[in-house]
């Protein structure tokens, strides 16, 4: 067995990195659908919102549902009044 060329292993690495990133552009496109979705039912393609709108809200969204330190979650979530508070109320 005679073993392969540098040119030869390079074009196959080539190849199989040129099918992952067509895998995840395919599942990037059935995210991108699958949100299309959601979001037309939630009503947002009724509104008449510039890109930057709606992409503030949806950053602001993400941010409040990650729960990877890289943004608010659910437990650091400025607008959450926290547990036992009286938000709004003097006392």
């Amino acid at each position: 067995m005679t073993r392969k060329t540098l040119s030869e292993r390079r074009a196959r690495k080539l190849a199989q990195l040129d099918s992952l990133k067509a895998q995840i552009a395919e599942m990037e496109e059935e995210a991108a659908q699958h949100l299309g979705k959601l979001a037309v039912r939630a009503g947002l393609a009724d509104l008449d919102l510039k890109d930057e709108e709606l992409l503030r809200g949806f950053k602001a969204m993400a941010a409040r549902f990650r729960r990877d330190g890289a943004g608010n979650g659910p437990e650091q979530s400025p607008q959450a009044p926290e547990p036992g508070s009286q938000t709004g109320k003097e006392g």
